[in-house]
């Protein structure tokens, strides 16, 4: 339902892969899904995720649900698509299954669990294995080495690495080619369980772009800014929500003010009991 950010890349779940967890009382969106690196932290214990976008219809004050957008426009504007996602009771993310207006499947993530826990995580497209990640977390669980592979060859890819991921501080995000070589760098800011700004570096250290969000008092975003390598505005969304009785919204209005671009999004929730 918003822009696209400069992701962690296309080859990552957020889930551990290392310990146990408890069982969740809330539940973060993932890096799998559309979202990305600005995950949500979502109240209780999240079943499954439908989320579609709707172009917005001017209705007097408010806004209306016209049109669907579809694939086309999603690809046009660089916003995220729509998507089905499911959890498991734990919290940790079992699949994100990304669509087009018709439901059809653009990509796919699956996770596989040993032992009660997630260690790998598959990448498909036209029903096709096209990459699978191995994943190795720190010892609370939370995910701090990716290792993608070609399933055909069982080549390395790409390799991603987090200093210091635990959503309160500054991480760091390192990402590798398949030599071991630094391709670029980010640093991520988060305060109170919420990213709220991110910067990008290239392997020099030269600075490529960035940007930064605003978040409201229920903890869901209400403005996100984007950046460019001169530091200069590119985009800017505002959102407004409406929620169910856990406060997880359920329907969203984004506005682009500067591109005259407003979508409406709506979820649909199940919950564990």
């Amino acid at each position: 339902m918003k822009k696209l950010l400069f992701l962690l890349a296309v080859v990552l779940l957020a889930a551990p892969g290392c310990k146990e967890k408890k069982q969740a009382v809330f539940t973060r969106t993932g890096d799998f899904s559309p979202y990305g690196q600005f995950e949500e932290r979502l109240n209780g214990k999240v079943e499954s995720i439908i989320e579609k976008a709707f172009w917005a219809v001017p209705q007097g004050e408010t806004f209306a649900k016209g049109a669907k957008v579809t694939k086309h426009d999603f690809d046009s504007l660089g916003w995220t698509y729509d998507f089905i996602a499911t959890y498991d009771i734990n919290g940790d993310p079992v699949s994100c299954n990304v669509i087009d207006e018709n439901g059809k499947t653009i990509y796919r993530w699956d996770g596989t669990k040993a032992d009660n826990v997630l260690t790998r995580a598959d990448y498909r497209t036209d029903d096709t294995l096209r990459i699978y990640v191995k994943i190795r977390c720190n010892d609370k669980g939370i995910p701090v080495f990716y290792e993608s592979y070609d399933p055909v060859t069982d080549t390395l890819i790409s390799k991603v690495e987090f200093e210091n991921r635990n959503y309160n501080d500054t991480t760091i995000v390192k990402y590798f080619n398949a030599k071991g070589e630094l391709s670029r760098k980010q640093i991520q800011v988060f305060i109170n369980n919420h990213q709220t700004d991110y910067s990008s570096f290239g392997p020099d250290g030269t600075y490529r772009g960035g940007g930064f969000a605003k978040y409201n008092e229920k903890g869901f975003m209400s403005e996100m800014t984007f950046i460019d390598k001169d530091k200069k505005i590119t985009d800017r969304n505002i959102f407004n929500y409406k929620y169910d009785d856990k406060g997880n919204w359920v329907w969203v209005l984004c506005k682009d003010p500067d591109k005259g671009t407003t979508i409406i999004s709506e979820r649909v929730y199940t919950y564990f009991k």
